[in-house]
């Protein structure tokens, strides 16, 4: 519900510049911390909420009254309206918003500079407009994890290689691990947003909330303790795969357990969504609420792309076929041997830079389609849709 100003009764909005509330009306600022809502009900578990459903993808999201819902922030379509008031669970805490919505853009623009194919129609959908803050759920947990893997990899003897098998088994204490409070959302999205500072936490006051959507946990406990496990397993593996000898480690089977501590923490985390639409696909962009990192691919213009890897390719063939001429034609006049086999070295350094700067780039192309893959994910669209029994 809306917090009014006690100087003049406007709107009071979390700006996340100043830390405080700001009254739309009359610019009046006041600490969350300080300001007493009149209309939340103290000292229970649950709060109320104003619940807008989107008519194109279903999606469901929460917002207070004083944020206009022009459209639907996860499938951009612009027909949404007011569903009803619900009473959620109220979170033990929150991260607020530390990153406003120009450094939002700023951040993004400041992104597609390391992408030269991203389309000039794709730019000039960055603008502060497009862009929602949503309070995501997540829970934090401490936990037990136990673990036990055979790794492969490849040893080399001389002209030989072999394969050797590799055990590794170990107990861990894992301490504040976030852990997204939805079934649907992808967790490799999630994860990349990290990490979250929990210095910076809140303790739950609606008034952050204030110009902000925010969403509930769907989770299950039993969705949160294979959340989890998947999570610490990732964790543990990445660190067990630096003490494995050779090349090409492959972790070839796996045991793991998890056992969650009492009493996760059920929290906000501040994520900033840009939505827009090219060619008719979805498209999703997010910014960390409080550090400003972003996560996702702009879509490229593929013909861009082609056209260059051609033109390189093409160039290294000329140039290469170029030097291995002068390199014949230097034999024939009888420039000295240690003269041709100055040439022919540099000609294979030149060649085994082009492969090296080609495979490089292939696979810069190949890591954006991942990431483009995740930004044109539908579940990202969809993951704070209710589901009703």
């Amino acid at each position: 519900m809306a917090v009014l100003c006690s100087n003049c009764s406007g709107k009071l909005i979390f700006n996340p510049a100043s830390q405080k509330l700001e009254c739309v009306s009359c610019g009046s600022k006041f600490s969350p911390e300080d300001v007493e809502d009149k209309i939340a009900e103290l000292h229970t578990k649950y709060y109320d909420t104003r619940v807008y459903t989107c008519s194109h993808c279903g999606a469901e999201v929460i917002t207070s009254d004083t944020e206009a819902s022009t459209f639907c922030v996860y499938c951009g379509n612009p027909a949404i309206v007011f569903s009803r008031i619900s009473k959620e669970l109220k979170p033990d805490g929150l991260i607020p918003f530390h990153v406003t919505r120009e450094e939002a853009v700023k951040n993004v623009k400041n992104h597609l500079k390391k992408n030269p194919f991203v389309p000039k129609e794709v730019k000039a959908k960055v603008t502060p407009d497009n862009l929602r803050g949503i309070y995501v759920p997540y829970w934090v947990i401490n936990a037990s994890y136990t673990e036990a893997d055979m790794i492969s990899s490849e040893i080399r003897r001389g002209k030989h290689t072999y394969k050797i098998l590799n055990s590794r088994a170990g107990d861990v204490q894992f301490q504040n691990i976030p852990i997204d409070g939805s079934v649907t959302l992808n967790d490799d999205v999630s994860c990349k947003l990290e990490p979250f500072f929990f210095e910076e936490a809140k303790a739950f006051d609606e008034d952050y909330l204030n110009g902000f959507y925010s969403n509930t946990s769907d989770l299950s406990y039993t969705d949160l303790r294979n959340s989890a496990a998947h999570r610490c397993h990732k964790l543990f593996i990445d660190e067990v795969l630096k003490t494995i000898p050779g090349d090409k480690p492959k972790v070839e089977d796996s045991i793991y357990w998890v056992d969650i501590h009492d009493n996760p923490l059920y929290m906000m985390m501040p994520i900033w969504f840009l939505t827009f639409k090219y060619k008719d696909k979805p498209n999703t962009i997010l910014i960390n609420g409080q550090s400003g990192k972003v996560v996702g691919a702009m879509p490229p213009v593929k013909k861009k792309i082609a056209g260059l890897s051609i033109l390189i390719f093409l160039l290294v063939l000329l140039f290469t076929g170029l030097l291995f001429l002068a390199l014949i034609n230097h034999n024939l006049i009888g420039f000295t041997k240690g003269l041709s086999q100055g040439t022919g070295l540099f000609v294979s350094l030149f060649v085994a830079f082009s492969l090296v700067g080609l495979t490089r780039g292939f696979l810069g192309i190949r890591k954006v389609r991942k990431n483009l893959k995740l930004t044109q994910s539908e579940e990202i669209f969809k993951f704070v849709k209710k589901r009703q029994e």
